[in-house]
């Protein structure tokens, strides 16, 4: 029915007189209805080798408008969207070849459960400010958390864990139609946790109230830092149900504060550049507590798009309005900007704070900003920007290959954050750990990812595999009865895991890639968790990375001695 509902749609918007033509002259019974049947089939079937093979979505989705991209959770593994590229065909592959559940005897099982990655899995470059590079490291790191779980005992063995990819696709523009889908699906497919959602809007938080409040299904997020998203959209209403791994913008700025304080002691020399674009929490936030912090530096807004007709490129309209604010900044001859703005509009900004039009950018720079600054790391436009210039920039990361420096000796804390990544890294590159040289093996003798080491650049895959290995923890923690081989009771009432997650602290913190995984003992701070570090790190003019300073969240945060 999708298919035909889909191909009506097409002749209609196509052959508009054609269906008028239909619609008021319909065929009457007798011979003339076989010769007309015989004339539409033939004119369908031309009409079909005109438009070439249609779009198709599979079970749990629905296209969207303009038959581009579904919208929904994507229960076949297939495309997601029109046109995909060819890595993005291959990790849903990938999503297909690990839902291959079999019991003992090899033979299909329902005891196992289901994790859920919702995003913008169909971006858009010229309006969306994330790109398919940024979604891949989320898909990887969520497989390689449901790689470990299925074919190594790290997070324990059973049952065994199924990754749904779910879109709300470009610009967020179906996000209630997916949670729709996942609540209409989550029983019948084991669902029992979603993670991901991608950026902090306020589409997103409204996504996560649905699903938490509809779905009955815990939110767990890697990467979201703005600082509303564990409340109810325009409320204090807390989201009892919702949980990050990542620290807030409040903390992230604290540690991008600490760092500008070493390089550069004056405020006055320091600028913040602030995103006023509406609906983005990330932003608002970011340039809230970039504020607070450096109450001394100079404020510079101005306001990205959010709207944009689909032939003009929201880079042109940025480039357009950074080189009349690149004027007014030069004003106060900085040594550090603080940019509060999305990472996709970064190297625009770079790209024109470089230009020979800029009274000051022959001077040395500083660009700092928050963590979804990680998503310039592949922009062009920033590489030639960065080559030969002045200005080096960095961003507040949750995670970073070198964070930790040279290989540890002593025994302690330090020594276990590096372990923990180290094992994430092997997993996801098949490589050895980079300081005991292990592989991380198979039990059951499964091939091992091979995943680009590139793709760590950014926070996000290991924020995306901390978010499963969280959810695969705790439903594992679940009470699951084995002999019903169901998937037990987190499949019957997911929201029985909220008291689990709520109790990962003191004893009960997990190791993870990002850090240990341990949630705040304050109420006010529900959602939020504690004492996760934050690399500084350096975007490189070949696009490689470099971390410069480790700083720690939950700044004035402090775990119960207890713990």
């Amino acid at each position: 029915m999708n298919r035909l509902t889909t191909l009506a749609r097409r002749i209609t918007r196509r052959f508009p007189r054609l269906t008028m033509s239909v619609a008021r002259h319909p065929w009457r019974a007798g011979g003339i209805t076989v010769v007309a049947v015989a004339a539409v089939v033939g004119i369908v079937i031309g009409i079909i080798k005109l438009l070439g093979p249609d779009f198709v979505c599979g079970q749990g989705m629905s296209v969207n408008a303009a038959d581009t991209e579904c919208y929904g959770v994507d229960l076949d593994s297939g495309p997601l969207a029109a046109h995909e590229p060819a890595k993005m065909v291959a990790l849903e592959n990938a999503v297909k070849a690990n839902n291959d559940i079999r019991d003992s005897h090899g033979q299909p099982t329902q005891d196992y459960v289901s994790i859920v990655l919702l995003m913008n899995l169909s971006p858009d470059p010229r309006v969306d400010t994330r790109s398919y590079a940024d979604v891949y490291p989320d898909i990887e790191g969520v497989l390689t958390a449901a790689w470990q779980a299925n074919h190594t005992a790290d997070f324990g063995s059973i049952p065994k864990v199924k990754v749904f990819l779910a879109n709300m696709g470009s610009q967020y523009a179906g996000w209630s139609v997916a949670a729709d889908r996942i609540t209409d699906n989550a029983a019948a497919n084991h669902i029992t946790a979603v993670t991901g959602l991608g950026q902090s809007l306020e589409v997103t938080q409204a996504a996560a109230r649905k699903i938490v409040t509809k779905a009955r299904l815990p939110v767990i997020t890697g990467t979201l830092t703005g600082d509303s998203m564990n409340f109810f959209p325009n409320s204090r209403t807390l989201n009892n149900g919702f949980f990050r791994l990542a620290p807030t913008n409040t903390d992230t700025v604290a540690a991008a504060a600490a760092f500008i304080a070493r390089i550069e002691p004056n405020q006055a020399r320091v600028a913040i550049v602030q995103d006023n674009a509406a609906g983005d929490d990330y932003n608002q936030t970011l340039g809230r507590a970039a504020d607070a912090d450096m109450p001394k530096a100079h404020q510079f807004p101005f306001t990205s798009p959010t709207q944009l007709p689909g032939n003009i490129p929201r880079r042109q309209e940025l480039v357009q309005q950074f080189s009349f604010l690149d004027q007014n900044v030069c004003s106060v001859a900085p040594t550090v900007i603080y940019f509060a703005g999305r990472g996709a509009d970064l190297g625009a900004f770079v790209q024109t704070w470089t230009q020979a039009g800029t009274p000051c950018a022959t001077g040395p720079v500083w660009i700092v900003t928050g963590d979804d600054g990680g998503t310039a790391i592949n922009d062009p436009a920033m590489r030639h920007a960065l080559n030969g210039s002045h200005v080096r920039v960095v961003f507040t990361s949750e995670a970073s290959p070198d964070e930790w420096g040279p290989c540890a000796t002593a025994h302690d804390l330090h020594a276990l954050e590096q372990a923990n990544y180290n094992t994430f890294q092997a997993a996801f590159t098949g490589q050895p750990d980079a300081c005991n040289h292990q592989h991380v093996t198979a039990d059951d003798g499964a091939a091992p990812l091979s995943f680009d080491p590139a793709d760590l650049r950014s926070e996000e895959a290991a924020g995306a595999h901390d978010a499963a290995m969280l959810a695969v923890t705790v439903a594992r923690r679940a009470d699951h009865d084995t002999d019903n081989g169901d998937g037990g009771i987190v499949v019957q009432d997911p929201y029985s895991q909220i008291g689990i997650i709520e109790e990962t602290q003191c004893l009960n913190a997990l190791p993870g890639a990002t850090g240990r995984i341990q949630y705040s003992q304050n109420h006010a701070d529900y959602g939020n968790p504690v004492r996760k570090p934050v690399p500084i790190v350096q975007i490189l003019p070949d696009g490689s990375t470099k971390t410069l300073f480790l700083a720690n969240s939950g700044v004035g945060v402090s775990p119960s001695p207890t713990c």
